[in-house]
């Protein structure tokens, strides 16, 4: 027996007691330590345990993760009652043993109780203090939730958590979780049954009289209904959105004892849970659907080629794929290093998690702080609720930094911190937040040059660069020119009414002529502009983008190609072939040269032209913010 212990509340090996002997010991994963822990983030030495003067002293080893008593690092720290340690992922309590879990009567610290992973200590602590057993359910129910609510994989298994949880705290035989259909409808999304009655059919429908059912909602009250059928005695409480508008309800019903305002608070707190839940699935769906929108923007979001430099990018993905470990992309800017980190993601164990990407160059300083780490209502002026942050939306998955050299310095040192501990305090927020996310950032500058530069700081930058490669640009694979070209038009014909089935021979070389400074994006946006622009089934080199034409000139080909599959190769010019058509080869060479202003007031009305006027449409061809496309229009004294 021991003279003190420690029990971890959070981390791998939740649950377990650890007895720590006279002579003390270390703390980490190495063999014979006295606190031995299974969390790979804890060091195999991590820290000390020694016993001077009649009390335990904690002592950091020195470890990379450092150690953390009450949320603050320590190098050297005298253990009283309730301390909370924190090392890794691992977070445990120090106890004195005064006869086992006796020293719960003198009551647990209010810190350690609501960072309780599982309403396990929650029961016991109850016991121990002969607390109301009800009161004691409803504790450990919400503690239950919580933990569940930690591993939330959708809403379905969301709304099956809070009828579980509501059942067992409320004793109820029946819970519901139910919300507004299409129609306007309420109806049951999940259920809990007691198992006695699971059997019989009937107790998996519903009735509820519609006057409470619409109070409940109207009113955003948590209610006792009467008049239900078979005796039975419901209550229902509602969900809510962070403006406030009732989303559902939960409700529970038993036919034993009576409801009393215990119970419906109980209720209420557990639909209060659910609602900040419920809410938070609604900003990660958020970010999904805008990422899944930016992803089909970009063609798809796969790093597609067959020449040696891409396949050399793709092995390099298998490998680094199936680790945790901070990867840095560099390269010049549209060759495609968020669809190289998306492969990344795809290789993970992360896969079927969140890949929430984030253009650090397209926030202003002022908000890039809330984007990635939130804020809580009141932060600042305009918050009006509590924001959920990038990091945490992209709790178990990626997150992708692009441009990540556009962080202002003060919100490096923060991203540092996450980083290295994982966790992090959202803006105007004191509560640390834990994350579990890998980290894939990118950039087209010169990181090595911003830290001497003073512009970035140097052991971000070392931190960033763990394992680090660089993106080859387009003109660097010729070889993927062609397969790019026909991916993005099986994926973009779709934009016009006509059928478009390939290129021709002319336009295909002169894609492959072009040294690409804009890279794949500029790739992708020539075939966006040839398919809108064009007229017939094949894409010709006069609806290529005019500097497209000069880029070489046309070859003489005859014929065209038709779509063949990814790993197609492309044919030998054939010699001899009839010249190009009059058209193509009176614009190309003889072309006189004209000015970047005119080739883009040209484009700007030839996307109006081919939208009929439709600016918003108009923009998204040109991928140009519509407020910008206003302001050309202006300056170039365009006719919209």
């Amino acid at each position: 027996m021991g003279l003190a212990r420690l029990v971890v509340i959070e981390g791998p090996d939740t649950g377990h007691e650890f007895d720590i002997p006279m002579r003390g010991g270390a703390v980490g994963r190495g063999e014979g330590s006295a606190v031995q822990l299974s969390d790979l983030a804890v060091s195999r030495h991590h820290c000390t345990l020694e016993l001077s003067g009649g009390q335990f002293v904690l002592v950091d080893a020195g470890s990379r993760n450092r150690t953390l008593v009450n949320g603050q690092p320590i190098t050297r720290h005298v253990l009283v009652q309730g301390d909370e340690i924190a090392i890794g992922k691992t977070r445990m309590a120090f106890m004195p043993i005064e006869g086992g879990l006796a020293m719960l009567r003198q009551g647990l610290p209010s810190r350690v109780t609501m960072e309780v992973g599982s309403g396990e200590l929650l029961r016991a602590a109850a016991v121990a203090t002969g607390v109301d057993q009800r009161a004691a359910r409803h504790l450990a129910s919400l503690a239950g939730l919580g933990q569940r609510l930690r591993e939330l994989g959708g809403r379905s298994e969301l709304a099956a958590a809070a009828c579980e949880a509501a059942r067992a705290a409320l004793v109820a035989e029946r819970a519901f979780y139910l919300v507004r259909d299409a129609s306007g409808a309420i109806g049951p999304t999940a259920r809990a049954i007691a198992p006695e009655l699971a059997a019989d059919p009937a107790q998996a429908s519903l009735q509820l009289p519609r006057d409470a059912v619409h109070r409940v909602l109207g009113e955003a009250v948590a209610l006792a209904l009467d008049g239900l059928p078979d005796g039975r005695l419901g209550m229902a409480a509602p969900i809510v959105s962070p403006a406030g508008a009732p989303t559902g309800l939960l409700y529970a019903e038993r036919r034993a004892a009576g409801w009393d305002h215990v119970d419906l608070l109980g209720l209420g707190c557990l639909a209060h849970l659910v609602s900040a839940a419920s809410a938070a699935l609604d900003t990660r769906e958020a970010l999904e659907r805008e990422n899944q929108a930016l992803e089909e923007q970009a063609g798809g979001g796969e790093f597609i080629g067959s020449s040696p430099e891409a396949r050399a990018v793709l092995a390099f993905v298998a490998k680094v794929g199936p680790s945790d470990a901070t990867i840095l992309l560099t390269g010049e800017s549209g060759s495609g290093k968020e669809m190289v980190a998306r492969a990344i993601h795809r290789a993970s164990r992360r896969s079927r998690q969140a890949f929430i990407a984030v253009n650090c160059a397209a926030l202003t300083e002022t908000l890039i702080e809330s984007e990635l780490f939130g804020h809580e209502k009141g932060a600042f002026t305009g918050a009006t609720e509590r924001k959920m942050g990038r990091f945490e939306a992209a709790d178990k998955g990626t997150l992708f930094l692009d441009e990540v050299g556009e962080l202002p310095l003060q919100c490096q040192t923060k991203f540092l911190r996450v980083l290295e501990e994982q966790t992090f305090e959202r803006v105007g927020g004191t509560r640390s937040i834990a994350v579990d996310v890998r980290v894939v950032a990118a950039t087209n500058r010169d990181l090595g040059e911003m830290v001497r530069a003073g512009s970035f700081r140097e052991d971000l930058f070392y931190r960033l660069s763990v394992i680090h490669t660089v993106v080859p640009p387009l003109r660097a694979r010729p070889g993927d020119i062609a397969i790019l070209a026909e991916h993005f038009l099986a994926r973009l014909r779709r934009q016009v009414a006509r059928r478009v089935v390939g290129f021709t021979r002319d336009a295909l070389a002169a894609l492959a002529a072009h040294p690409w400074p804009g890279n794949v994006r500029e790739l992708r946006n020539a075939v966006e502009r040839a398919i809108v622009l064009g007229e017939g089934d094949l894409i010709r080199i006069e609806d290529l983008p005019p500097l497209l034409w000069a880029s070489g000139g046309p070859v003489a080909y005859s014929g065209h190609i038709t779509p063949q599959p990814v790993a197609m190769a492309m044919p030998a010019p054939a010699t001899g072939a009839p010249v190009a058509s009059a058209a193509a080869a009176a614009a190309a060479p003889s072309a006189a040269p004209r000015s970047l202003r005119e080739l883009e007031r040209e484009g700007i009305v030839a996307a109006l032209a081919a939208t009929n006027g439709n600016k918003a449409q108009a923009a998204a061809i040109l991928e140009i913010d519509r407020s910008t496309l206003y302001k050309k229009i202006k300056d170039y004294g365009i006719d919209a």
